[in-house]
């Protein structure tokens, strides 16, 4: 018991250590990602996301996407795809059109799943200036279940790099549960430290994390 305790508690310390000092908000974001095998080697990837903020009472961020990709081997794939992306700022939505360039690695370290996606994102905007940016995930699953749905606990951590303001534009810190709960289904639950520059400062939005994973 004392192994399931202390990843938990060392992820309610770093969140609770990220949200000191900071101006905070509520918010969530909610993900439906299709994935569809066309053989063994190749598939392709679609997701939606739509995210609330400032006490999960205005919708700020929805996107949609596809990807692409091509198993190299057992561990690595690599992906290639399209993302829109629409943000409201200042009561006023506006677009952004984002190709997309990664590498995804898979793994288990005894019984632990591991995951880390490398991610180049080339943005293009109208309302201001354009940029790459760079996204580090790693993503821990715990080889154990809990309850009668057969959740696993994970950790999940996601740091954002601008390369043309030349600094760390946010970094996603998440512990949740994921379970299966039918075939070719995948749901994940959780909770997000999220700290992000804001006109260059930095701030903290606490964001609720709910997805599904659909696989044909």
């Amino acid at each position: 018991m004392k192994f399931h305790i202390i990843p938990t508690a060392l992820c309610l310390c770093m969140a609770s250590s990220w949200a000191v000092q900071a101006q905070e908000d509520w918010g969530s974001s909610l993900n439906l990602l299709l994935k569809s095998d066309w053989n063994d080697r190749w598939f392709v990837i679609s997701r939606l996301n739509l995210a609330g903020r400032s006490d999960n009472e205005e919708l700020f961020l929805q996107y949609t996407g596809a990807s692409v990709g091509y198993q190299l081997s057992q561990r690595w794939s690599g992906r290639l795809g399209y993302r829109y992306a629409r943000f409201r700022i200042r009561d006023e939505w506006r677009s952004e059109r984002r190709p997309i360039v990664e590498l995804y690695y898979a793994n288990r370290l005894y019984e632990w799943r591991v995951t880390g996606r490398s991610r180049v994102e080339f943005r293009s905007r109208d309302w201001s200036d354009n940029d790459v940016r760079v996204r580090q995930e790693f993503t821990i699953t715990a080889p154990w279940t809990v309850t009668r749905l057969g959740m696993k606990p994970f950790i999940e951590e996601e740091l954002f790099y601008s390369r043309d303001n030349d600094w760390v534009e946010a970094n996603w810190a998440t512990l949740g549960f994921s379970f299966f709960p039918a075939k070719g289904a995948k749901v994940k639950v959780g909770y997000r430290n999220n700290r992000f520059r804001l006109r260059g400062d930095i701030t903290t939005r606490h964001t609720l994390v709910a997805g599904i994973n659909l696989f044909f």
